[in-house]
């Protein structure tokens, strides 16, 4: 019987981890690594989108492993140096642990913006936080667009950035600035969760963080903690939600289920999957719907205010104080989700939140009149 293919003939990447993931077979750490730079280094920008959507979706297919998707982020990051460059570690009050929170994007039920209101609420309860941000790809308004709109200049010096959290708990970090080199070549390109959304948002921080809150817009959360176990996280918060077992968020719902996996000084906690109004004291009539984006930037940022100001449709608000709870909760201020909850929520009524985020915009450059004029303005749900 004669090979069609000699011995000592080597087929190149990425078509030889393209061949191997068509029939279902799995690629290692290396081949993943070795086709993503062969990828990345294409010119041409249509064969080069063509290859990227076949092998990230391709793993995803067949089923991701904790090598293929740490070979694909290996080579990604590789493009800024992230993984090699040494990360400042900032010295806050009384020893505090830095919260880094990031998420996957790319959800499958689009909402209004909750995480990042969400880490407003948490540097209010005394959690130190770093927000991971980038702008939006399939949603209307992403954590940057949110800022933007809102007279955040999540540009100001690395300096000053340290400063503000350092006396008001909260820093933002653009993950487009962090990895330039990689968003000429990554940017807006996929619309659904792929192999790398397991864990590459959270890899991203300039800065070391002591703890990590990841929301994933896919159920796996086991492997993404795995992923990010071998790169040395150590507590590490990872969930994802979804109210008909296809459409997952990356945020904690206010109906249907979530799951939930933790890592604490290494240590894996046991995974829990469960109905979140079995957890927490919602109303039991709201429903996920209730979350869904607005027609407009505008009216999305002005429905984050409003939870802000303590005035906020009381679905808006539930949503948002839940997903503070991580935080909270990975700072060390409460010891478990619904203290966290329950804290969020009392803070905001009491108005420490809005204070405290009037405060942060003005240090970042923003004009308060712009956040009494959005306030101001009429919602059509209101």
């Amino acid at each position: 019987m004669v090979n069609i293919i000699q011995r000592d003939t080597k087929i190149k990447e990425p078509y030889e981890s393209l061949y191997k993931l068509n029939i279902g077979l799995s690629i290692d750490e290396f081949e993943a690594e070795e086709a993503m730079l062969e990828i990345l280094k294409e010119e041409n920008l249509q064969k080069r989108v063509s290859l990227l959507t076949m092998l990230l979706n391709g793993v995803m297919i067949k089923g991701p492993s904790v090598s293929e998707v740490k070979g694909l982020i290996n080579a990604s990051l590789s493009l800024d140096g992230i993984l090699k460059t040494p990360r400042p570690k900032i010295i806050l009050p009384n020893k505090e642990l830095l919260v880094g929170v990031a998420s996957s994007g790319k959800k499958g039920f689009k909402t209004i913006n909750i995480t990042t209101p969400a880490s407003f609420v948490a540097a209010a309860c005394g959690a130190f936080t770093a927000k991971a941000c980038s702008h939006s790809t399939s949603s209307k308004t992403g954590s940057s667009d949110l800022l933007e709109i809102i007279g955040i200049n999540i540009n100001i010096p690395f300096k000053e950035k340290v400063t503000i959290l350092q006396e008001k708990r909260i820093a933002f970090f653009s993950i487009e600035d962090t990895t330039p080199n990689f968003a000429k070549v990554y940017e807006g390109v996929f619309y659904a969760p792929h192999a790398m959304s397991f864990a590459l948002a959270g890899l991203s921080f300039p800065v070391k963080i002591d703890a990590l809150v990841y929301g994933l817009s896919h159920p796996n959360v086991k492997l993404s903690l795995e992923v990010y176990k071998e790169y040395g996280f150590k507590n590490v918060l990872v969930y994802s939600s979804s109210e008909d077992g296809v459409h997952y968020l990356d945020e904690l719902p206010i109906s249907g289920y979530a799951n939930i996996i933790g890592m604490k000084n290494g240590k894996v906690v046991r995974k829990i999957s469960a109905n979140i109004k079995d957890t927490f004291p919602f109303n039991p009539s709201n429903s996920l719907k209730e979350l869904a984006e607005k027609e407009t930037k505008i009216d999305n940022v002005k429905a984050s205010l409003r939870v802000l100001n303590g005035i906020g449709l009381e679905s808006h608000t539930d949503a948002i104080c839940i997903n503070a709870a991580p935080i909270i909760l990975l700072a060390g201020k409460v010891k478990s989700l619904k203290e966290g909850y329950l804290l969020a929520k009392k803070n905001i009524q009491e108005g420490k939140v809005f204070k405290l985020f009037l405060e942060v915009v003005e240090l970042y450059g923003g004009d308060l009149n712009q956040i009494t004029n959005l306030l101001s303005e009429s919602d059509p749900l209101i």
